[in-house]
């Protein structure tokens, strides 16, 4: 018995979630200088996770034998590739200040601004792309809506993060979301063999009756589900 609740206590502490309403961005950021198990439920320890994986000079790579890069710098890379900023840094206002700002470039020629004087769906993906490079590798990640104020486009994006993050990473990620842009992009790469079918579930969720119910979608080889719900247009 003492062996099987080590073991549910062991796999309990590998499993972080993000919740779909996150913290608005600040103009500035109070430092512990202590590292958090994760970003928080609303994302409010993003900047602190950011901060500590830095201080401790974390680097991460986007595949297997690619250069690793300091953790800020991945950070801005997904924040890139997902077509929302061109740069992005946490700085000390003033040395021993202990106060932060989060910077972004939204162009390689424009001005660099606060984090708060962007679009705001930087903000609130921010603490998605932070939590999968920050857990540790094999960890589970629970979110809920990761897509929520992003644009079509930087939602299709937000897939190839996370599917970077499952195979990379070998994390297990149980995502809810209702992004068809997302759903889509997932369906393409499995198309293109960037991600296997047989490492993808999908479920569909209805209540019927007022009782919640997730019903297995069939997913092939190539990206199509097989069995679509009925009505699926009136939940897309």
């Amino acid at each position: 018995m003492a062996d099987i609740e080590a073991a549910y206590e062991e796999q309990m502490d590998t499993i972080f979630y993000l919740g779909p309403l996150r913290e608005y961005p600040h103009r500035d950021y109070l430092w512990a200088r202590s590292k958090p198990l994760d970003v928080g439920p609303r994302g409010e320890k993003a900047i602190d996770a950011i901060l500590a994986a830095t201080a401790a000079s974390e680097r991460r790579n986007v595949k297997y034998r690619a250069p690793r890069r300091p953790f800020q710098e991945m950070i801005a890379y997904w924040l890139r590739e997902m077509g929302l900023i061109h740069e992005f840094r946490v700085e000390e206002i003033a040395k021993g200040s202990n106060r932060w700002q989060a910077k972004v470039r939204t162009t390689g020629s424009g001005t660099e601004v606060l984090l708060t004087d962007v679009g705001f769906g930087v903000s609130q993906v921010l603490p998605v792309i932070t939590l999968l490079q920050f857990v540790p590798e094999k960890s589970t990640v629970i979110l809920e809506q990761p897509e929520i104020h992003l644009h079509p486009l930087a939602q299709a994006n937000l897939a190839d993060v996370i599917i970077n993050a499952a195979t990379h990473r070998d994390l297990q990620i149980i995502l809810e979301s209702h992004s068809e842009h997302l759903l889509l992009r997932l369906q393409r790469r499995i198309a293109e063999e960037k991600v296997s079918y047989n490492d993808v579930k999908l479920y569909f969720c209805d209540a019927p009756l007022g009782i919640s119910k997730l019903a297995p979608l069939d997913l092939d080889l190539f990206g199509q589900i097989g069995n679509w719900p009925k009505n699926w247009a009136l939940y897309t």
